[in-house]
């Protein structure tokens, strides 16, 4: 339910509830979540309210909308690990229509991708930064 005291913005609590139910399994990779009508009328908020917090999770790669279809909880992602050596110089930014489709990036999501490079070596890269997980272990 909502805390109408919290800090914590409503839409960014309904993001937080619904995204529990996905990672408890509660709902089910290829399952419809409820439209934003029906989220509104069950948390008490308006239809705004509930299509900010269906981006959040279509921003954070767990669902993706279909027009005349609906939101659906996609299946997870296997996540790469990229070791990288301690002093690499490593950014981020917004990945090019090319590199959306080799990545298999949604249009219209908002995943960065990461880049490194370690000394003179050419740039390593891109990765999408929400499958991805670096370290210098």
């Amino acid at each position: 339910m909502i805390n109408r005291s919290s800090r914590d913005p409503a839409y960014r609590q309904i993001a937080d509830l619904l995204r529990a139910q996905i990672q408890t399994g509660r709902i089910k990779p290829g399952e419809l979540l409820p439209f934003e009508g029906r989220i509104a009328q069950e948390y008490g908020v308006g239809r705004v309210t509930a299509r900010a917090a269906l981006r959040v999770l279509r921003n954070e790669g767990l669902v993706v909308t279909e027009r005349g279809y609906g939101t659906y909880v996609v299946e997870p992602q296997e996540r790469q690990t990229i070791r990288v050596p301690r002093g690499a110089r490593i950014w981020s930014r917004m990945p090019t229509d090319a590199e959306r489709v080799e990545l298999g990036i949604e249009p219209g999501a908002v995943v960065p991708v990461v880049e490194y490079q370690v000394g003179l070596q050419p740039v390593r890269g891109p990765y999408a930064a929400d499958r991805t997980d670096f370290t210098t272990a």
